[in-house]
């Protein structure tokens, strides 16, 4: 390994969608396989990349597609910060998948299975109970466990569970994956390496694509951004308790949280568009990366 390239973070979501994107399938179907616990044979990426071994490649959007063998598409995406809305959006990206197959006139029963799989680096308040890293959820009938249908499949990861894992699972290939995403410099995944064949395949990539100066700048804006949004959130607690406390009710404190949430998000999606905009990126993919509007982004850069 060469030593004196600093690793991008696996885990960031341009990091991510760079390394495991078309041209590098074996890597990929590992990763899905560690998760489903399915053996897979072939697999199909579409080009939804955000920037390849290339700067002049064009960005794409941040969730990874990837069809099956079996026709089965599994959709993924990897979240770093809570934004207190992780079930409710995840189950949108797996819908808006699962309808956008209906072609007119085609039957309802033609509709491929869709497994969408999230990556967390936080835990979720549902789960914190859980011991496990990876939750699998699917539709059952309240009293009788009867499945309604084998169409609709969503498994959530939590990294920050896989330290406490580690030592009781260290042969667990998604236990394995998760520590790569999370840290590729730890020592265990050092030594993982030796025997996970695909994980050293996947670290030679990211050395590659560490190379890449305009994927270093848009993951560090990234990264900066995160922690502006997490710093901003952990004072909009702290300012939503406050009110709550003055106001002597439970809904300041919901509507404090809840109000200072979404001015951090919204403040660190700007402040990206707006380094995007300083290096003449176009208005169509700034939008892409940061989910404002086209017409928000011109807005800014009139101002």
């Amino acid at each position: 390994m060469n030593n004196k390239i600093e690793l991008l973070k696996p885990k960031i979501d341009v990091v991510f969608h760079s390394l495991f994107k078309k041209g590098n399938e074996k890597i990929t179907k590992a990763i899905i396989s560690s998760i489903t616990k399915e053996k897979i044979k072939e697999i199909n990426l579409e080009d939804r990349h955000i920037v390849g071994k290339y700067p002049k490649e064009k960005l794409g959007i941040l969730d990874l597609k990837a069809t099956l063998d079996n026709g089965t598409i599994c959709d993924i995406e990897i979240q770093l910060a809570d934004n207190k809305d992780t079930a409710e959006r995840f189950l949108y990206y797996w819908s808006r998948i699962y309808s956008s197959q209906l072609e007119k006139g085609k039957p309802y029963k033609e509709l491929n299975k869709v497994i969408g799989i999230i990556i967390l680096d936080y835990e979720l308040e549902k789960t914190k109970n859980i011991k496990e890293i990876s939750t699998n959820w699917k539709i059952k009938e309240e009293t009788s466990f009867i499945n309604l249908t084998d169409k609709l499949e969503l498994f959530i990861i939590e990294i920050p569970k896989v330290r406490r894992m580690i030592e009781r699972q260290a042969n667990d290939k998604l236990i394995q994956w998760m520590l790569f995403l999370d840290n590729p410099n730890n020592k265990e995944v050092l030594e993982i390496m030796d025997k996970n064949e695909e994980i050293k395949e996947a670290m030679e990539e990211l050395e590659e694509i560490s190379k890449d100066e305009e994927l270093r700048w848009i993951a560090e804006l990234k990264e900066k951004a995160i922690r502006d949004e997490r710093n901003l959130m952990e004072h909009a607690i702290e300012d939503g308790l406050k009110q709550g406390k003055e106001e002597g009710i439970k809904q300041g404190i919901e509507q404090g949280i809840e109000q200072g949430i979404e001015r951090g998000i919204e403040q660190g999606k700007i402040e990206i568009a707006k380094k995007l905009l300083s290096r003449n990126m176009s208005v169509e993919e700034i939008s892409e990366i940061t989910e404002l509007t086209v017409e928000e982004i011109q807005q800014i850069n009139k101002k």
